[in-house]
């Protein structure tokens, strides 16, 4: 048996690779994203970002909605019936099914209730394109792929389309008006991925749509609510900042917490792969020291990169955005403690709590930070205390509030991470 044999059958060789190619994807677009956002910066300006930003946060809320938490459901799902291609096939049918039924409401949504509040037809066309985008990329069995774990034959030509729509954006926006392009270019790269996706699950995994019942839609997003409500209330506080901020302080402001924000986002995408890739392997294998390892030797150095970015921060925002970076430095400082604590986070979450038999533990604590948040801005509301710090340091105590809750259940039902304890 040759070396490459014995690394295919080894337990954690699909983990680590499905890992590195998960990191691929996230790198390349956290790397492209923050090209084109500084060269926004300079040719857009602050308050056209900040405008590109709100209707970025209020598309956001529509990508989860459409997604309805499929990534991990249904991931979770594929993992457990990888073997049997008629069910995963059921699966991709039903989940997709799912997903175009909330892209029509999600348009609706759009065209009935926010329409009436944006500014001209650009900013509605704006709108409409994120839309388009996030709708295209839901089309995606990005689910069959993780459950499977053979994310490397998709990351290449994923990595090219991202590439494609950073070129169209210095390429054609020249001057602030042309803002809605940069949406465009987004949408037109997933037109691309669709087609190359769907045609190498249908020829080369053996994937197909097959026909399914309104029950069995109705069944797989009824399994899947627990993880929309989840996702749903994780999201609400950074993408709720930039909205408020631009409702009461003006475009400006949002444009300078898009850009802050943009940072941790960053931060929590480039840790976000070992969640995503853990979560499967963890429902089938239960390996509880995989956990304790990725704490004790990835933490520490990311702390380490928190602390450099709050020294370098007045230095590097200059460097990235212009001179008006220097606006971003406060709120991303206050800003830090949400990258610190995510990624314990992300790991004791469904990793973790799921594969105890405890994934109601995580989304009650998001539910609750998300209340803690809601109830504190609803004081700086009244008050007339919403700022930019106040709204970054909110959002700091409502993360680590989702950290200590989880320390605290994982330590109580330690009992459950034996491979043959019974899960509650």
């Amino acid at each position: 048996m040759n070396l490459l044999q014995k690394w295919r059958e080894n337990e954690h060789s699909s983990l680590l690779e499905n890992t590195v190619m998960l990191y691929i994807l996230q790198f390349s677009s956290i790397f492209l994203s923050f090209l084109t956002q500084g060269y926004q910066a300079r040719v857009l300006g602050m308050a056209m970002l900040g405008t590109l930003g709100t209707a970025q946060y209020i598309t956001n809320f529509f990508q989860y909605f459409i997604d309805f938490g499929f990534l991990l459901s249904a991931t979770g799902e594929v993992s457990r019936v990888r073997h049997d291609k008629r069910a995963v096939s059921h699966i991709l049918s039903s989940v997709i099914a799912a997903r175009m039924l909330f892209i029509l409401i999600s348009y609706g949504i759009l065209f009935l209730f926010i329409r009436p509040t944006l500014a001209d037809g650009k900013e509605l066309l704006t709108y409409v394109l994120f839309l388009l985008g996030t709708s295209l990329n839901s089309l995606l069995p990005d689910f069959i792929y993780r459950g499977l774990e053979q994310m490397s034959t998709i990351t290449i030509r994923a990595v090219s389309l991202r590439v494609f729509a950073t070129v169209m954006v210095f390429l054609f926006i020249r001057q602030p008006g042309d803002y809605y392009m940069v949406p465009l270019f987004i949408a037109l790269g997933n037109v691309g991925a669709i087609v190359y996706v769907y045609w190498h699950l249908f020829t080369k995994v053996g994937v197909h749509f097959s026909p399914i019942s309104p029950r069995d839609v109705w069944l797989k997003i009824r399994n899947s609510f627990q993880f929309f409500v989840s996702q749903v209330v994780t999201a609400v506080n950074s993408n709720t900042n930039g909205i408020i901020l631009k409702t009461t302080l003006g475009p400006t402001a949002a444009g300078v917490y898009t850009n802050a924000d943009k940072i941790i986002t960053a931060a929590k995408s480039a840790m976000s792969p070992i969640s995503d890739s853990l979560y499967p392997h963890m429902m089938n294998h239960r390996d509880f020291r995989i956990i304790k390892k990725a704490m004790l030797f990835i933490y520490p150095v990311i702390l380490l990169g928190c602390a450099l970015v709050y020294v370098l921060a007045p230095y590097l925002l200059v460097i990235w955005l212009g001179e008006e970076g220097a606006q971003v430095v406060t709120p991303l400082r206050i800003l830090l403690p949400v990258a610190a604590f995510t990624f314990p986070n992300y790991l004791l979450g469904y990793p973790t709590l799921g594969a105890m038999g405890l994934s109601h533990v995580v989304n009650l604590s998001s539910i609750l930070s998300t209340v803690l948040y809601l109830v504190g801005m609803g004081i700086l509301y009244l008050t007339g205390s919403v700022t930019l710090v106040t709204l970054c340091a909110l959002t700091s105590c409502a993360e680590l509030f989702v950290l200590l809750m989880r320390l605290t259940v994982i330590f109580k039902n330690r009992h459950l991470m034996h491979r043959d304890a019974p899960q509650s």
